[in-house]
């Protein structure tokens, strides 16, 4: 894993070079990051280290046993900040290796986010944002659990790519919304699939008293998969959204959803759907936000086949501002899911999922260069049938430093 860090050094140094030496913006160091174009753009590099111990650390549903390690994690961000524009970069390296080699997964991940918004307008806005990752685990199941005589026998490598974009429009009466995105995930170990997917989406609205709107929305959903045939989701729906008050916002969409498979026997299917999300402010120190959706979408198992996945999605988090330099916060995502295999399918069994995870972090800023974080987290993935369970524990504990 060289060559990333390699490039990541390489692109720095090529992007400070050009900025400073060929003059383009008059470079300023005030704080933290270095700052051009009169403090417009800002160009931020950073890193955090760590330790962290975990309950589960081969990620095993059997013989659990525990481990820690270090973690390493720099990063390269860029921000320019106009009148109209907004513009984002943020590069990423992450490292993480168990002390021992039987003490955890060998884990690494790198990746680009790039996010654009233009106002063109006084109610006009455009929003553009891609990204690349890509992220290597190298899985050991133990020195007992060796059918071919490798302690370490899966490394899973995938890739993932998305592109989307949006224009918005908003007055007093009316607001409106056009997006369409495009996202592949390429898995580079066993089946080695890959698969494309196009949403495309309108959103339309008419305030119908003051700061709340009645919506009604149209969207679709392509996954192409390279192996297996094209499905295809359309959901259409209705509801309202707005501001209660200054500190309570809100939206609550429901509707139907139109669920056309071809994973091995095309099948189309009629479900409900529902999208709902409220954001509070509680004091001037705390703040929660909360969302609750539902989707269909086919799973591939590699060899063309798809379970009709009918997902119940929950997150949640709780934002504390302690003081100036102390924060904390709570975050909560869990899911239910119900896999059905289509009649036609022998040998198929149906099943179903439950996953939870909860997580408390904290952080504190020692100072504008330095800060101190700690977390723990807790993760349950739970089965019906004879699939096997798992869960995990993990703690963390580092510094970062920001230049």
């Amino acid at each position: 894993m060289k060559k990333p860090l390699a490039l990541a050094a390489l692109l720095c140094g090529c992007l400070m070079a050009s900025a400073v030496q060929g003059g383009i913006f008059d470079v300023k160091k005030e704080g933290t990051g270095f700052q051009f174009a009169g403090g417009k753009a800002v160009l931020t590099p950073s890193v955090s280290i760590g330790a962290f111990w975990e309950s589960n650390a081969r990620d095993t549903s059997h013989d659990e046993e525990s481990g820690g390690g270090w973690r390493v994690q720099p990063t390269l961000s860029f921000g320019y900040d106009a009148k109209r524009t907004n513009l984002g970069i943020n590069g990423f390296y992450t490292m993480e290796r168990g002390f021992e080699d039987k003490d955890a997964q060998d884990s690494d991940s790198y990746g680009v986010n790039i996010g654009l918004r233009r106002e063109l307008s006084q109610y006009w806005n455009l929003t553009l944002s891609t990204s690349y990752s890509r992220s290597e685990n190298d899985e050991f199941y133990g020195d007992t659990w060796s059918p071919y005589g490798l302690s370490r026998i899966d490394e899973d490598r995938r890739e993932t790519y998305t592109a989307n974009g949006a224009l918005g429009y908003r007055t007093d009466k009316w607001q409106l919304s056009i997006g369409a995105g495009w996202s592949r995930s390429k898995e580079l170990d066993g089946w080695k699939q890959t698969t494309d997917t196009y949403n495309f989406s309108v959103m339309g609205g008419r305030a119908i008293s003051f700061k709340t709107y009645l919506n009604v929305s149209l969207s679709m959903s392509v996954d192409d998969p390279e192996y297996g045939n094209t499905s295809e989701s359309y959901y259409i729906m209705t509801g309202v959204s707005g501001d209660l008050s200054k500190r309570f916002s809100y939206s609550a969409m429901v509707g139907v959803g139109i669920y056309d498979y071809s994973g091995y026997y095309g099948e189309t299917e009629f479900g409900p759907s529902y999208d709902i999300s409220g954001a509070y402010k509680l004091s001037r120190k705390i703040a929660l936000s909360l969302a609750l959706s539902s989707r269909y979408e086919p799973e591939y198992n590699g060899d063309s086949k798809a379970y009709y996945v009918w997902s119940h999605n929950l997150t949640g988090a709780v934002n504390f501002q302690w003081t100036d330099s102390f924060s904390s916060r709570l975050n909560l995502a869990a899911f239910y899911e119900e896999h059905t295999a289509p009649d036609n399918w022998n040998g198929s069994q149906d099943y179903e999922r439950t996953y939870l995870q909860i997580a408390f972090n904290t952080y504190w800023k020692v100072n504008d260069y330095a800060s101190l974080y700690g977390g723990v987290s807790w993760k349950s993935d739970m089965y019906s049938g004879d699939r096997d369970d798992r869960d995990n524990l993990r703690g963390d504990i580092g510094l970062s430093f920001t230049f």
